[in-house]
């Protein structure tokens, strides 16, 4: 590995004989070198891509430059903790967007900043392993840094976790996913009056139902119609009408909202659900 540039005495930004751009860490990897100085990989404690484009080239650079040795190295402490915790790793292209959240996050936090912590019972519920990583990330930027990060970052670093998991968990479609459980729950509750037992078997079950719901309707998947007996539809109907109206309603909404259409045997299902929720 050869250096392009020394951000500090441990922190640096090296290319590999690829032609890869890694940020690397380690005590003195950047101390009094030059660019295209090799580097000697006994010294790198920890290195992540450098993902970046010809056109975003210097704010990359000035971001670095502007992030604390003590903000990477709990960023990279975070990422063996979520991992260990969630025994998958985690896409290595996580480092330099967590690391640039949490030194922001921080800030905010001194400066007491904090957002609406919106959609946590969800994805606490949809994804109970990032949530209880992102959970322990707060610890270990407490142990590391002395600062207790506000509850709205349990839902920030859930999404980066889902996200850094690969391809099929897509950052953007996490957000749109959970976004729509939020509405289609407080539709349900608006629906009934009542307020659902989050803490219900069928709560939980709920929630699966409706997420890979979603998942078919962010990858343009559909039931076919032919998968139900039409006799059994109408029984339904009939029979779980009103919990059929609330799903007559869900349907308009997310149609309004997404341009998502449901088929027939879709709305039968989540009628289902929305049933054995209320009952």
């Amino acid at each position: 590995m050869n250096l392009i540039k020394s951000f500090n005495n441990n922190v640096a930004l090296v290319e590999d004989s690829s032609g890869t751009e890694w940020v690397i860490l380690g005590n003195g990897v950047g101390f009094g070198k030059e660019k295209g100085a090799a580097i000697d990989e006994a010294t790198i404690k920890k290195k992540f891509i450098a993902e970046s484009t010809s056109n975003s080239r210097q704010p990359f650079l000035e971001m670095i430059e502007q992030i604390p040795i003590s903000i990477f190295e709990a960023t990279a402490e975070m990422i063996r903790t979520a991992e260990s915790v969630m025994g998958t790793e985690l896409n290595q292209h996580i480092f330099l967007a967590l690391a640039d959240h949490l030194n922001y996050a921080v800030k905010r936090t001194r400066d007491n900043v904090d957002y609406p912590h919106t959609n946590r019972w969800e994805l606490q519920k949809l994804y109970p392993k990032e949530h209880k990583a992102a959970i322990e990330a707060i610890r270990v930027v407490y142990d590391l840094l002395d600062v207790i990060l506000p509850k709205s970052e349990e839902t920030f670093l859930t999404y980066h976790f889902v996200n850094a998991q690969g391809p099929s968990a897509r950052l953007s479609e996490t957000m749109k996913m959970t976004e729509a459980i939020s509405r289609i729950i407080e539709m349900i509750e608006y629906h009934y009056d009542m307020q659902l037992n989050e803490e219900s078997l069928n709560y939980l079950r709920l929630l699966t139902h409706l997420r890979y719901f979603l998942l078919r309707q962010l990858h343009g998947e559909k039931l076919e119609q032919n998968e139900m007996d039409d006799d059994l539809i109408d029984l339904i109907k009939g029979k779980y009408s009103h919990a059929y109206e609330c799903v007559e309603k869900i349907s308009r909404i997310l149609k309004k909202h997404y341009e998502w259409e449901l088929t027939l045997n879709e709305k039968v299902y989540l009628t289902l659900h929305i049933w054995r929720l209320i009952t």
